[in-house]
C-alpha cells in the first residue's frame, strides 16, 4: 500500500463533554431531568474511588489531567528515572546464613545480596555467609527486619573487602545502617547523637574504601510496617532522609558527600499503580530537598531499593503471596527502582522462606528482567495520564506533610510530640476497617480461604516493650486480625478432632438460593468455620445449633419466618440470614455485602463456643 494507514481515521475524536452526556444517560438512566448538582453527586459517588490518603482517582484521565512539565530521564527531578539510560535493576536477593546459600542464589539468577545480619555479626560471620562468593563482582547489602544494622556490623563488611582484597571501584552494595529505624523500633531508646557521630565516621571512611558502596539506609519500610499510608510513608521518609543529612554535614561531610551516601527503601505493594507513582514522587520530593540544601545536580539522585511488603503477606494460602509479591515486583520495576527484593512466598511460616519459596521470589524478577525486557524501557509507566495525575498527588500531599512535620521541628520531634503515632492510629483504624468489611479483601483468607488447608505452625509475634520515649514502631500485617480469628478455629480444630459449624439453610430452588448459599459459605469460613448445606428439614442432623438462611428476596417474603420457627423448634439457638435490611421475625443476624465480616465471623465463633 502506497497510503498511509490511520487508525480510526475516520472517526471523530470524542470530546469530555460527550463522554460525559453518555455517561450521564447510564448513571441517571431513570432520571434524565436530573441537575447538574445532582449529576456530580451522582458521579462523584459512583464513579470516583479514593486512595488511603483520601485522594480522587477519576474514571476517565485525559492529557489534560497531566503534569505540565516533567525532565528527561536522569535529569531533575528524576520523575521518570535516576539514569538517562536503560539499566536493569540489581535483582537483590535475601541470604540467611542458617537458611540459604549466598552462591546458589547468586548462580541462580540473583544479582546482589541481602544479608540477614544480626547487629552483632563480625567479620568472620559475613566471610562465613558469602563464602564461595566474588564480592567483586556481586553487589553485597545489608539488613536485617525488625533490628538495625548497627556501625560495627556495617564496618565488619568493609573490613570483608580489605580482607579478600576486593578492588576499591568493585565495593558496592549498601552497608545498611540506619540510626534513626534503630530508634523508632527501641521507642526512643537509642541514643542518636552518638548513632549519628559513628555514623559519619563510617562514611568518611567508606569514601575511601568503598566509594560505590551506600552507607546509610533511610527506610521507609518502617513506617509502611506501622500502617503508614503511602502519603505517610513518603513524607515522613523524606523527612528522616533530610535528617540523616543535617547530622552527617554537621559532623563535617559536603553536602554532596552526604547525599551519596544514602540509599533509600521503600515498600512495593500489590496497589501497583500507587507503588509506580510512589517511587517516581519519591525522586521528585528527594530532588527538591538536595536543592534546597545546595547540593549539586548529581547528588540529587535517588538510589531506591523497593522491598516487597510484609504487611501484606498471610500466613494463610501462601501461594497467593507469590501474586502479591509479582505484582509488586512489577510495579517496582515500572517504577524504576535500582534496586528489588521480593519476600519468599512462605517467608512467615518457614523462617527465611522455604528452597521453593526463595526459587520462586527470585524467578519473579528474573522473568521480569531476562523474559519480559522490563528494564529495556525507561520509565514505562511515562505518558499514562493516570499515572502522571497520581505521581502529581502524591508528590503534592506529601510535600505539605514534610512542611507540617518540619514546622514541628523536623521528624525526631514530629514523633516524640505525638503527631505521628496519632496519625498513624487514624490510618491503622481506618485500614483495619477496610478490611473488617473486605472493602479490601485478602484474597485466600477474606476472600475464597481454603479451610481444608493444612493450618501453619503458629510462631508468636515477639513482644515489642514500650520505649522510653514512644511506643515502638512495628510490624501490623493487614491479616492479623482474620488469622488470629482462623487460628481459634484450627485450635479447636486439632483439640477437638472436628471443625465448628453452621448449617446453611437453603430455601427454594438452586436459582433461588445459589448466589446467597456461595456468599454465606464463603463468608463463614473465613473463620475456618465448616459450612454444611441443605434444606430446612436436615438441620436436625448437621451437628450443629447455629444456622443460616441462605435464599432470594421474593422467597425469604413468603417462606422465611416459617423457615425460622421450623429451625428454632429443631434447636436453633442462632440464626442468621445471608441478605440486608429484611427484617424476618426471629432471625438473629443479617449478613451481607458491607457487613463487618470480621465482628460477624468473631461472634459466630464465640456463639460455637470456641475458644479465644
Amino acid at each position: 500500500m502506497s497510503d498511509s494507514l490511520t487508525l480510526a481515521g475516520e472517526f471523530d475524536a470524542p470530546t469530555r463533554e460527550q463522554w460525559l452526556r453518555a455517561v450521564h444517560g447510564v448513571i441517571l438512566k431513570s432520571s434524565p431531568d436530573a441537575t447538574p448538582d445532582e449529576f456530580r453527586a451522582a458521579f462523584e459517588k459512583q464513579l470516583v474511588s479514593r486512595t488511603d490518603d483520601g485522594l480522587r482517582i477519576q474514571p476517565l484521565y485525559t492529557a489534560a489531567d497531566a503534569p505540565v512539565s516533567i525532565a528527561l530521564p536522569g535529569e531533575a527531578p528524576f520523575v521518570r528515572s535516576a539514569h538517562a539510560d536503560p539499566r536493569p535493576w540489581e535483582i537483590r536477593q535475601r541470604v540467611w546464613s542458617n537458611v540459604s546459600d549466598a552462591v546458589v542464589e547468586l548462580e541462580s539468577g540473583a544479582t546482589g545480596l541481602l544479608v540477614e545480619a544480626g547487629d552483632d555479626a563480625d567479620v568472620d560471620d559475613l566471610d562465613r555467609v558469602l563464602a564461595g562468593v566474588y564480592v567483586d563482582l556481586a553487589a553485597v547489602s545489608l539488613a536485617t527486619p525488625g533490628h538495625d544494622v548497627g556501625v560495627a556490623t556495617a564496618g565488619a563488611l568493609l573490613d570483608l573487602w580489605d580482607r579478600r582484597d576486593t578492588p576499591r571501584d568493585d565495593r558496592r552494595g549498601s552497608l545498611g545502617v540506619d540510626p534513626l529505624g534503630a530508634w523508632l523500633r527501641t521507642g526512643g531508646a537509642v541514643d542518636l547523637v552518638s548513632s549519628w557521630n559513628g555514623t559519619a565516621a563510617l562514611v568518611a571512611r567508606a569514601r575511601t574504601a568503598a566509594p560505590n558502596a551506600r552507607v546509610v539506609t533511610i527506610d521507609g519500610t518502617v513506617w509502611h510496617d506501622a500502617g503508614a499510608t503511602p502519603v505517610q510513608e513518603l513524607a515522613w521518609t523524606i523527612a528522616a532522609g533530610a535528617v540523616a543529612v543535617r547530622a552527617l554535614v554537621s559532623d563535617g561531610l559536603a553536602i554532596d558527600a552526604a547525599l551519596r551516601s544514602l540509599e533509600f527503601r521503600w515498600s512495593a505493594t500489590a496497589d501497583q499503580f500507587t507503588t509506580i507513582a510512589k517511587l517516581r514522587a519519591a525522586r521528585r520530593l528527594w530532588a527538591r530537598v538536595a536543592e534546597v540544601a545546595g547540593a549539586s545536580p548529581d547528588a540529587a539522585a535517588m538510589f531506591q531499593h523497593a522491598d516487597g511488603s510484609r504487611a501484606m503477606l498471610t500466613r494463610y494460602d501462601t501461594y497467593v503471596n507469590t501474586l502479591r509479591s509479582t505484582v509488586a515486583c512489577f510495579a517496582a520495576g515500572v517504577g524504576g527502582a535500582d534496586a528489588v527484593s521480593v519476600w519468599p512466598h512462605d517467608a512467615l511460616t518457614t523462617p527465611g522462606g522455604s528452597r521453593h519459596g526463595r526459587r520462586l521470589a527470585r524467578n519473579t524478577q528474573s522473568i521480569l528482567q531476562a523474559e519480559s525486557n522490563m528494564w529495556r524501557v525507561i520509565d514505562p509507566a511515562g505518558g499514562s495520564w493516570f499515572v502522571e495525575s497520581l505521581t502529581d498527588d502524591l508528590a503534592t500531599a506529601a510535600w505539605a506533610e514534610v512542611q507540617a512535620v518540619e514546622a514541628k521541628g523536623g521528624i525526631v520531634d514530629a514523633v516524640v510530640s505525638g503527631h505521628v503515632h496519632e496519625a498513624l492510629g487514624r490510618a491503622l483504624e481506618a485500614r483495619q476497617q477496610a478490611v473488617a468489611t473486605r472493602r479490601r479483601p485478602l484474597t485466600g483468607l477474606s476472600e475464597f480461604p481454603n479451610i481444608a488447608e493444612n493450618a501453619p505452625d503458629f510462631v508468636a509475634t515477639p513482644a515489642v516493650e514500650s520505649g522510653p520515649l514512644f511506643e515502638p514502631l512495628r510490624l501490623r500485617r493487614l491479616a492479623e486480625d482474620f488469622e488470629a480469628q482462623r487460628r481459634r478455629a484450627d485450635v479447636h480444630t486439632s483439640t477437638t478432632g472436628r471443625r465448628p459449624r453452621v448449617f446453611l439453610a437453603t430455601l427454594g430452588t438452586p436459582a433461588d438460593h445459589t448466589a446467597r448459599l456461595t456468599f454465606a459459605k464463603n463468608l463463614f469460613e473465613v473463620a475456618g468455620i465448616e459450612t454444611v448445606p441443605g434444606e430446612v428439614h436436615e438441620f436436625g442432623a448437621s451437628g450443629t445449633a447455629v444456622v443460616c438462611l441462605c435464599s432470594s428476596d421474593p422467597i425469604y417474603k413468603d417462606r422465611a419466618a416459617d423457615a425460622v420457627t421450623a429451625l428454632r423448634a429443631a434447636g436453633a439457638t442462632r440464626v442468621y440470614l445471608a441478605g440486608r435490611r429484611l427484617e424476618v421475625a426471629g432471625v438473629d443476624e443479617e449478613v451481607g455485602m458491607g457487613s463487618d465480616v470480621l465482628d460477624v465471623v468473631t461472634r459466630a465463633l464465640d456463639h460455637l463456643e470456641v475458644a479465644p
